[in-house]
């Protein structure tokens, strides 16, 4: 007998809790499971408060200090929800095929698993760099076989990856006619091969890649919210600009590839101590952890992950003039960037759970109008949100 819409519906609901659903997103993301999560993005948007000065009507003269008496110094930005969706669908035959039980179940678990498993990697992918969706940048080409600018850049890709091109790195303007998908994945020699480069019309050296429909859709990450290039006059992040005041608005940051990974990392740590805050926590790809563990000859440990995760992570510590961070290896982290955070300024706000199935109709899967099988689909709806930027800093490598 076949499996029913509603059989399928059962297993779902009774296999896939948005609890579970949630943990099993942030599996291997060391900062995507560490960032509070809190639920409750309601309405049109997200208003939280920023205060970078005190009042300054202060003077040794007292005519002096009321004339100088001031307001404090604040802003309000305003954040708004970021989409991101995935689907599956289960072929009529297919579930037919599962001749026991266990099988179907098995069926079920794994395309739910993958779904899941790539929805977290997209928002963990998201959470490190600046919210345009860039997955790389095209060196050259053989045909169908894409050079990349480095291999930091091949490992953003996935085989079955459905990819779009623009000649600007919004993705939005320059956007070309048409998409592809990825064939291939080869990080050693910094290339991918593309099922039909010429589905990309005018696609050129020096493009830009993106997964499709991701730019303009993804949330503000930690590239963004503290970039390594200072914002300048004119600068506009949820509505605030931040050159009024850099460093409190848009974290602190070292653009030196000449000293090495733990010297910047303290150096970062002071200039956040400067800013009257604190950090706590160095997030490094596992390369350059690896390579600082070495040096160091670093004592490796373990916790537990933090967050709502259920899931540790290893760390080594390193200590700073301004305090003692915890380095973590996170494979989201690109290779040329160190983060350098406080934990407790970051959340992710968010809609419904942080990941969840979609079952608004009370029904975990659909039957497709259009062809023979059901159609699931996960969904996260937030962004991320930083209350003390100033806590915050990045570093090149």
């Amino acid at each position: 007998m076949s499996s029913s819409l509603s059989t399928v519906a059962y297993i779902y609901k009774n296999l896939y809790s948005d609890k579970q659903v949630g943990d099993m997103a942030m599996r291997d993301h060391p900062t995507l499971a560490m960032c509070d999560k809190q639920s409750g993005f309601t309405g049109k948007q997200y208003n939280y408060a920023w205060r970078y000065g005190n009042p300054q009507g202060v003077s040794g003269d007292f005519a002096t200090a009321q004339t100088g008496s001031a307001t404090s110094k604040g802003e309000q930005p305003v954040a708004v929800r970021k989409k991101k969706y995935g689907v599956i669908d289960l072929d009529g035959e297919s579930m037919s095929a599962c001749d026991t039980k266990g099988s179907f179940l098995d069926l079920v678990t794994q395309e739910t698993d993958g779904i899941i498993e790539e929805l977290g990697d997209s928002l963990a992918f998201d959470l490190q760099r600046s919210g345009n969706g860039i997955r790389g940048q095209r060196l050259s080409a053989s045909t169908n076989v894409i050079t990349m600018y480095s291999q930091d850049e091949v490992r953003n890709f996935k085989v079955g990856m459905t990819v779009r091109a623009s000649s600007n790195i919004d993705g939005v303007t320059g956007l070309r006619v048409g998409s592809t998908t990825v064939a291939s994945v080869d990080q050693s020699s910094s290339t991918i091969t593309l099922t039909s480069a010429a589905g990309i019309t005018s696609f050129a050296d020096d493009d830009y890649l993106f997964r499709a429909g991701d730019p303009g859709t993804c949330m503000d990450g930690l590239e963004l919210q503290f970039p390594l290039t200072a914002p300048t006059a004119g600068d506009s992040f949820r509505g605030v600009d931040r050159s009024v005041f850099v460093e409190l608005l848009s974290g602190v940051r070292v653009a030196d590839t000449g000293t090495s990974i733990e010297e910047n990392a303290g150096l970062v740590a002071v200039k956040i101590a400067q800013n009257g805050k604190r950090a706590d926590c160095l997030a490094l790809n596992p390369i350059r952890y690896w390579e600082v563990v070495r040096r160091l000859n670093a004592k490796v440990e373990y916790d537990d992950g933090g967050g709502s995760a259920n899931f540790g992570f290893e760390y080594f510590k390193i200590h700073t003039p301004a305090g003692t961070l915890k380095c973590y290896s996170d494979p989201d982290v690109p290779t040329n960037r160190g983060r350098v955070l406080n934990k407790a300024s970051l959340y992710i706000k968010h809609l419904e759970a942080f990941t969840h199935v979609i079952r608004q109709d009370g029904l975990a899967s659909l039957r497709q109008a259009a062809a023979d099988g059901v159609e699931a689909r996960v969904r996260s709806m937030g962004n991320l949100i930083c209350t003390v930027p100033g806590a915050n800093g990045v570093f090149s490598i």
